[in-house]
């Protein structure tokens, strides 16, 4: 009988969720399932195909995952856990290659458009659009053109037998993506939980959103993300997501109560066990002292 946890993933093997899976679960024994868009992938985790799923939400330099949020809330989907996994994007070739051999680069555009400033000192180089960075490692891997070069994780560079031509030529050297650990309905949240993700939908009325924020002041508590959407249909009316940091998970119970009060829409997304930051504000921290 066949029990390694299926992970539904957003892109293949050597991709960066198939990275972000494997960190997250450490050495649990994993069956990982790609899909070739979120949607396909909620699809996936709608109709059992897998357990669970990892998904991008945002990205320091991309910024939120819009249509991420709205598969969540749609498909009526738990959050049970985060992970931020640095994105570092390497040049890959056929073993041999240099960089005179190139003449064609495909990646993600996402992962074009992160390592534009090095890019651009290659002008003659065809830059193609693909679906996702490790099946560009994947066709790369078959195609043995060592004409053409792809942009992938070193992960990918391994599982196909590429070779790193250049590492790290993400622009950005504080490149992060956020992960949701989801589920396809709502589970218990751990005791241990630190950090809620909430849906609101308050009244069009003068300061009723500032009413909002004070009430979370009042509490004490950190709000580590507000977000709008606009509600379909309905003029000047939105959805706010936020993103609640606490201590005991009482301290946030006493503010959903408060919040109930205000808004005639709250939903939660998950209450879970925040990642810990604390290295990735203590590089930007260096980062930015050194610049």
């Amino acid at each position: 009988m066949n029990d390694k946890l299926k992970v539904g993933i957003q892109g293949y093997p050597g991709s960066f969720h198939d990275i972000a899976a494997r960190q997250y679960w450490g050495n649990t024994d994993l069956a990982l399932i790609p899909a070739d868009s979120f949607d396909i992938l909620a699809s996936m985790l709608c109709q059992r195909k897998t357990d669970i799923a990892v998904m991008a939400i945002e990205n320091s330099i991309a910024g939120t995952l819009l249509q991420n949020y709205r598969i969540l809330r749609e498909n009526g989907f738990w959050v049970s856990g985060e992970i931020y996994l640095r994105i570092k994007h390497n040049l890959l070739g056929i073993p041999g290659t240099t960089l005179t051999d190139i003449r064609e680069v495909a990646s993600h555009p996402m992962a074009l458009n992160q390592c534009l400033q090095f890019l651009q000192g290659f002008p003659r180089w065809k830059l193609v659009e693909s679906e996702d960075t490790a099946l560009s490692a994947q066709h790369l891997s078959q195609s043995l053109d060592r004409h053409k070069a792809c942009i992938a994780s070193t992960a990918a560079a391994d599982l196909y037998g590429l070779d790193i031509l250049a590492p790290g030529i993400e622009t950005n050297k504080t490149n992060y993506t956020r992960f949701f650990i989801v589920h396809p309905h709502r589970e218990t949240p751990d005791p241990a939980a630190d950090k809620a993700s909430v849906y609101l939908r308050i009244p069009d009325k003068k300061g009723q959103l500032l009413k909002v924020l004070q009430v979370i002041d009042s509490h004490s508590l950190n709000m580590s993300k507000l977000q709008s959407f606009p509600v379909l249909g309905s003029f000047r009316e939105y959805f706010f997501h936020i993103d609640i940091e606490f201590d005991h998970i009482s301290q946030y119970e006493g503010l959903k109560n408060d919040l109930r009060s205000l808004t005639f829409e709250y939903e939660e997304t998950g209450i879970y066990k925040r990642a810990d930051v604390k290295a990735i504000i203590e590089k930007q921290s260096k980062i930015s002292q050194l610049s």
